[in-house]
């Protein structure tokens, strides 16, 4: 599942990985920051986004980025973590998947979500694990926390982290997935995520003339973000935006200076790449369908989008049935939005609430 053109995949350098599976020392930190890239090399990223759907509450487009010494193929750190990650429905201390198999929006137990995202997002923090949804947020977001005061659900709201998993355990499986990192030869550089509240939506979709545009600007700042680091060889997974099958005008604009390659472009994936001049920074865009499944990346952003839209709408829920306690909460997709949009709005006035910080526009 590698990219083509760049660094050739190491298949054999895999399977010797996959021989000698002694877990090692925990080798340092797992964190990385920018001008780091030269001590690996190659970087493996996916990009997906939660809460394309629903009525109330974020869109959220997630990265996750691992980084290796070689060329992987993008399925590799499930054969590489087997030792304690999983796909869903298989035995492992953590699953890792499409959110859709792992949690039902419906459902309150964040625990499928939460264990391996903090997980990942403490091996990257040298082990320490976010201790509150602020303090998470301000993690992926890199400081983007100042939306938060706009909203009056969660305006002076915190919940302390974990919700669903114990602390403790969650803590003992950190250092597992630290020691098998290691062994695999990979490091956690970023886990990230852009979440587009309703105001800000509402706004992109009222510019744009479409939610599919909006997503996919959000998509953009991260592939320019990328493209920036000038990183070396990195490849990037991705589903296709809004199942476009041409995404050339798209990337074109986000890589100044580059020479650009199309590679691929069929029914269900398309590859681009872009290389600076020496190419000492190669950049490959894989596009496919349930890219959730063939990319390990693209699955943890998907987990990494759906429990930063969960814990969104847990603060939404708490702050509704506190001032109407027999309100059931919602996950906010459109059936159920509908009823619960007909029994708070009478209160509209007498909480300030205005709906373009609580309707979406599409």
């Amino acid at each position: 599942m590698g990219g083509e053109g760049c660094r050739p995949l190491n298949r054999a350098r895999i399977a010797s990985r996959q021989a000698a599976r002694a877990p090692g020392p925990y080798g340092g930190t797992l964190s990385l920051t920018q001008g780091e890239g030269d001590a690996m090399g190659y970087y493996l990223c996916g990009l997906d986004e939660a809460g394309y759907g629903p009525t109330l509450g974020p869109l959220v487009v997630g990265l996750t980025t691992f980084e290796s010494k070689e060329r992987l193929a993008s399925d590799a750190p499930w054969q590489l973590l087997r030792q304690i990650v999983a796909r869903a429905g298989e035995r492992g201390v953590l699953r890792v998947d499409d959110s859709k198999a792992l949690h039902r929006s419906a459902a309150r137990d964040l625990s499928p979500l939460e264990g391996p995202v903090l997980a990942f997002v403490a091996c990257e923090q040298n082990g320490a694990l976010p201790a509150s949804f602020r303090e998470l947020v301000r993690h992926l977001t890199a400081g983007r926390t100042d939306y938060l005061d706009e909203y009056p659900w969660y305006r002076e709201a915190d919940v302390a982290l974990p919700v669903g998993v114990d602390r403790l355990e969650l803590l003992g499986f950190a250092r597992k997935l630290r020691r098998a990192l290691a062994a695999a030869g990979l490091q956690v550089a970023e886990i990230r995520a852009i979440p587009i509240e309703v105001r800000e939506l509402n706004a992109g979709i009222a510019e744009l003339e479409s939610k599919g545009a909006v997503n996919a600007r959000a998509v953009g700042r991260f592939l320019n973000w990328i493209w920036r680091q000038q990183r070396g060889v990195v490849d990037v997974w991705t589903d296709r935006l809004g199942g476009r099958r041409r995404y050339g005008g798209f990337l074109y604009p986000l890589f100044p200076g580059a020479r650009f390659d199309i590679l691929e472009q069929g029914i269900e994936r398309q590859i681009y790449r872009a290389a600076n001049g020496d190419e000492s920074t190669c950049m490959t865009m894989h596009f496919a369908t349930d890219c959730e499944r063939v990319s390990f990346s693209t699955a943890l952003a998907s987990m990494t989008a759906k429990y930063l839209r969960e814990l969104h709408m847990l603060l939404f829920n708490n702050w509704w049935r506190a001032r109407l306690p027999e309100l059931r909460p919602t996950a906010g997709y459109t059936q159920d939005a509908r009823r619960f949009l007909a029994e708070i709005e009478p209160h509209y006035g007498q909480f300030g609430v205005e709906t373009n910080y609580l309707v979406r526009a599409r």
